[in-house]
C-alpha cells in the first residue's frame, strides 16, 4: 500500500479529498502478514496467500496447520499445473502428504474459482479474430493444453479466406524466427514535388537519407 499512498497526487478527486480526512488505504481489519511466524490464529479469518499452487511458502503452512479440521476451508484460484498441491486437493483426496513427508487427513472443504488474468478460447479466438495476425505464438502453459488450442484454432481458421497465419506452439527455450517486410516511406522534394502525382505513375529520382527519414530529389536539385 505503500506506493499507493506516494502516489495519491496522481489518483482522482475523491481520493485526494478522503486521505485529508482519513487515509483510505489503511483498512482496520486487514494487514499484511510477513510470515506465519507473525500470524496470531486465534480466531477466524481469511488469508490470501502465496503461492497459488501451494508447492511450499506461506500458502502451504496454513493449509498444513489447518487442513485437519472441518470447520476450515481453501479456495484454489485460477490454473493449477498437474502434480502440484493445490491440484492434488482439488480430487479432494482422504490425506494429503506435508512437506515433511507426513500424512495428514484432508477434512477441511475445497473450493475452486476460476480468478486469472489468463483468457479461455472463446477470448482467444474471438480477440485472433479482431487483430487477424499474420502469426500466432502461443506460450505459458501446459504442453496437452496447449497443443489443443493450436489444433482448436487451425480447425477454426483453416476455411477462413479473410484469416490467413501460422500457429506457433514452441517448447521452453526454442526459438521461433518471423520475418517481416518492411516498407519505408520517402517525401518527394524539390521540383519532382512540383508536379502533380498521376495514378499508376511511377517517380525516378535520387533517394537520400538523413536523420532516418528517406527523400526522393531530383538530381539536377543536387547539384
Amino acid at each position: 500500500m505503500a506506493v499507493y499512498q506516494t502516489y495519491v497526487n496522481a489518483m482522482n478527486d475523491k481520493i485526494r479529498r478522503q486521505i485529508a480526512i482519513n487515509n483510505p488505504f489503511v483498512f482496520k481489519h486487514i494487514s499484511n502478514l510477513k510470515g506465519i511466524d507473525h500470524f496470531d490464529d486465534i480466531g477466524p479469518c481469511v488469508v490470501m496467500a502465496s503461492p497459488g499452487m501451494m508447492q511450499s511458502g506461506l500458502s502451504r503452512e496454513l493449509f498444513e496447520s489447518w487442513c485437519t479440521d472441518a470447520k476450515n476451508g481453501v479456495i484454489i484460484a485460477g490454473y493449477c499445473v498437474e502434480g502440484t498441491p493445490a491440484k492434488t486437493i482439488l480430487s479432494e483426496p482422504e490425506e494429503i502428504a506435508t512437506m515433511s513427508g507426513q500424512k495428514l487427513p484432508l477434512k477441511m472443504s475445497v473450493d475452486y474459482i476460476s480468478f486469472s488474468a489468463h483468457t479461455d478460447y472463446q477470448q482467444t479466438s474471438e480477440f485472433i479474430r479482431i487483430l487477424k495476425p499474420s502469426h500466432v505464438v502461443l506460450v505459458h502453459g501446459e504442453q496437452n493444453e496447449m497443443s489443443r488450442l493450436k489444433a482448436a484454432l487451425q480447425r477454426e481458421y483453416e476455411d477462413d479466406p479473410h484469416t490467413k497465419m501460422e500457429l506457433h506452439n514452441p517448447r521452453n527455450t526454442h526459438a521461433v524466427e518471423l520475418y517481416f517486410r518492411g516498407e519505408k516511406t520517402a517525401k518527394v522534394m524539390g521540383t519532382l514535388a512540383m508536379e502533380k502525382p498521376r495514378l499508376g505513375h511511377k517517380l525516378s529520382g535520387i533517394l537520400v537519407k538523413r536523420n532516418f527519414n528517406y527523400h526522393m530529389l531530383a538530381p539536377t536539385d543536387l547539384s
